[in-house]
């Protein structure tokens, strides 16, 4: 399982291996946001056996200045930006290629705003020829990925964002008791 780290200020900053997690909790950086999930990890540690089931969220002690920086147009990050779904026909798998909607062969770059998920048929369908003259279309228009989303990765991971929801929805509930209190 992975281990989702939260800046001070509870902004999610990445996501690392349960190795990385040990390094960090000796290193005394971070702190659990669940106390049931602390006792687990001790346990397990004790026992030199780390088996996480549960998502685990940390919260490192110092906050971190996290520059913002434009998400690369990867293939990673268009799949996830066009949600493994063939951007021609819709369907959905994890064997899709990347599609130069104008091919690079006519001066087509690789950007967000040129690349697309596509399935093997769509892909050889279309070949290095434009949409038009293929006579295909596309479901949506590609667009980049924003950093807006304060932790894109966490896409990837729908146990650590339902995890970290799930938090922050009780965090601020807390708040919201100690504020009217």
């Amino acid at each position: 399982m992975p281990v989702l780290v939260l800046n001070s200020s509870l902004q999610p900053l990445s996501v690392i291996p349960e190795r990385r997690l040990i390094v960090l909790l000796s290193k005394q950086k971070v702190t659990f946001v669940d106390e049931n999930v602390r006792a687990l990890i001790e346990e397990s540690i004790s026992a030199r056996r780390l088996d996480l089931e549960r998502p685990v969220i940390v919260q490192l002690l110092a906050n971190v200045r996290v520059p913002r920086m434009a998400l690369q147009p990867t293939r990673s990050n268009i799949l996830l930006r066009d949600d493994d779904t063939c951007q021609y026909c819709g369907k959905r798998t994890r064997e899709l290629t990347l599609d130069h909607i104008l091919p690079r062969s006519r001066g087509g770059q690789s950007t967000w705003e040129n690349l697309v998920a596509c399935c093997r048929a769509c892909n050889g369908k279309k070949g290095s020829r434009l949409l038009k003259d293929a006579n295909m279309h596309l479901l949506r228009q590609p667009r980049p990925l924003t950093t807006e989303y304060a932790g894109v990765f966490l896409l990837r991971y729908p146990k650590l964002r339902a995890a970290y929801e799930e938090f922050i929805t009780g965090f601020h509930g807390s708040q919201a008791k100690f504020m009217s209190a």
